[in-house]
């Protein structure tokens, strides 16, 4: 978070008593400008010396050398975008003053002039204690701010009351667009209106972050409304609205927004305050953008603990001891759409510095208040728990007779995504995604199943997508294994090229997969391997020589490829 800008207004400087002597030209826009420093320059050219917004104060003793030197000397601080310029008059300044007038009026910038001595050291002190002394009322302010925020919130009434304060003391209209849930608006607005806006408000969102590099953080945005969208997001035509997500956990629930506002959009009933500088209002919009982010925590922390109250039913559920009809009860007083949808387990592997399931619960409860939103951004159900020091994630899809298999990736992608900076990592472990099942009472199955994927692939190594339905033939040779029956399948198989590979050093199994991988084609197989057809066909005749000319046959030929598989299984890939 920022700290408050150090500034003054032009307007309220020029009341100050050093400057009850001095004339000057300035518009109103001119008058609006602030002062963040005073400096005093001599030298004729500018380069990098300055920053933008100091008032600049000169005796002019450096534009000797021509009458353009003055001109010349104003033109760049304006595009410094300085705050002003004060000239003493004198032997140098004096004849140049009215092309000095005339350049400042056209950019409508304060230009200010002494006819007499001045001394300059009076205005730099003078200035620098009332920027210090602004710069300490404003903090009081924020602080003070900060403090009703916080005041409201333990009054139990929302956010509401918030947003009306953030509104008087910035003279903007406020909006909160969470990406889940309804929106609240500052003055009232409907709530069909409010979200037909909240919609807009995201859609122009994703294009103006799409034209934008920025880094992620939770920064204040100012964003010009395109002409179309604004008429719905806010009655004003095309304007600059300023914007802060509202974050938690690094997850940005929300966004917190503020709109230029209209004569009929104020509450006559309490007092605006009206600060112009736009640092303020950022400020204050930052504030109260950290107020709703911890009740937005606080209430999800207090819905997951009682989640974790009913972990137990989860566990039971998870052992099959629960009926048909028990699950149904249990699911329809969430939402009755979960009891006609697909269930699948996602089981993630233990960690070696996860030794405490306590803890583990501890942390789960934390990351599943993200979790969870990012799940049902997607339409699913979350439920989870820690079995093992394994960490279970039940995921109900209500939208589809069948899993959405990309869906539920996606959302696994999302959340490794967003805990990648955290320092306890408990979704990028190895993970097995069950089998899905539509009756909900075998939902153990779908366990057992992710307990296999998780198994096979620290024989086979992690997979892309380690769903249960990915595994294809290593499920029977998994079981196979377990059985005890398959390093006796491999050696009735492959048995003799086995042994001639490992005698003769040759390459007969590479070139049998490769073979059969590529439908027997020899000119394809002879570039995969990267030899000449002669040679393949020499160890083509190898192969049926110790196989056994009935190899290709259609029922031989599976359980051979089969073996294969089964081979790299054990032993580990073919190169």
């Amino acid at each position: 978070m920022e700290e408050p800008t150090l500034h003054i207004q032009i307007r309220d400087m020029l009341k100050r008593p050093v400057f009850r002597k001095a004339e000057y030209v300035a518009s109103d826009c001119a008058l609006e400008r602030y002062v963040r420093w005073v400096h005093i320059m001599e030298v004729p050219e500018i380069g990098d010396l300055l920053s933008g917004g100091e008032l600049i104060l000169t005796t002019g003793i450096g534009w000797s050398e021509g009458n353009q030197r003055g001109l010349s000397f104003l033109h760049q601080l304006i595009a410094c975008g300085a705050a002003g310029l004060c000239i003493e008059l004198g032997e140098h300044t004096r004849p140049q003053l009215e092309g000095l007038k005339q350049i400042a009026a056209e950019a409508d910038f304060p230009l200010i002039w002494f006819h007499d001595q001045v001394r300059y050291i009076d205005i730099t002190q003078d200035l620098h204690f009332a920027l210090i002394r602004s710069h300490q009322r404003r903090v009081a302010e924020l602080d003070q701010l900060t403090t009703s925020f916080h005041q409201l919130l333990l009054n139990g009434d929302g956010v509401q009351p918030l947003l009306r304060l953030l509104s008087r003391n910035t003279g903007y209209a406020v909006a909160l667009y969470p990406l889940e849930g309804e929106a609240a608006a500052v003055p009232y607005v409907p709530s069909e209106q409010l979200e037909i806006r909240r919609q807009q408000w995201f859609k122009q969102r994703v294009y103006t972050e799409n034209n934008i590099q920025h880094n992620g953080e939770s920064v204040a945005r100012t964003i010009t409304v395109q002409s179309g969208v604004s008429d719905t997001l806010h009655p004003h035509n095309k304007m600059s609205v300023i914007s802060m997500p509202v974050q938690a956990l690094e997850y940005t629930f929300a966004d917190l927004v503020l709109f230029p506002p209209q004569p009929k959009d104020m509450d006559l009933k309490h007092p605006v305050q009206t600060h112009t500088s736009e640092a303020y209002v950022i400020q204050a919009l930052e504030r109260c953008a950290a107020a709703i982010a911890q009740d937005w925590m606080r209430m999800k922390y207090m819905e997951e603990k009682r989640r974790y109250k009913e972990d137990m039913w989860v566990i039971d559920w998870l052992n099959g001891i629960h009926s048909t009809k028990d699950i149904q009860e249990y699911l329809a007083a969430a939402d009755p759409r979960f009891c006609k949808g697909q269930a699948v387990v996602i089981l993630f592997d233990s960690h070696p510095a996860h030794n405490d399931s306590l803890r583990l619960q501890k942390i789960l409860i934390q990351r599943n208040i993200v979790a969870r939103s990012i799940f049902a951004r997607e339409g699913f159900a979350l439920y989870s728990t820690v079995l093992n020091l394994q960490i279970i994630l039940i995921v109900i899809d209500p939208q589809s007779a069948t899993l959405r298999k990309h869906k539920l990736w996606h959302c696994i992608q999302q959340l490794r995504q967003h805990e990648q900076e955290q320092t306890h990592q408990l979704f990028s472990s190895l993970l097995g995604i069950g089998q899905s099942c539509s009756d909900l009472s075998r939902l153990r199955e779908s366990l057992e199943s992710a307990k296999e994927t998780l198994r096979i692939q620290k024989d086979i190594g992690a997979m892309q997508q380690p769903f249960y339905s990915n595994l294809h033939c290593y499920r029977i040779i998994s079981s196979m294994k377990h059985s005890g029956n398959l390093n006796d399948f491999i050696t009735e198989y492959l048995g003799p090229l086995i042994r001639y590979d490992s005698e003769k050093g040759g390459q007969l199994l590479l070139t049998l997969k490769q073979y059969l991988t590529l439908c027997c084609s020899k000119q394809e197989t002879a570039s995969a391997l990267f030899i000449v057809r002669q040679t393949l066909y020499h160890r083509l005749d190898k192969i049926e020589a110790l196989l056994g000319t009935d190899y290709l046959l259609p029922e031989k030929r599976v359980a051979m490829e089969l073996a294969l598989y089964a081979y790299e299984y054990m032993h580990g890939p073919l190169l």
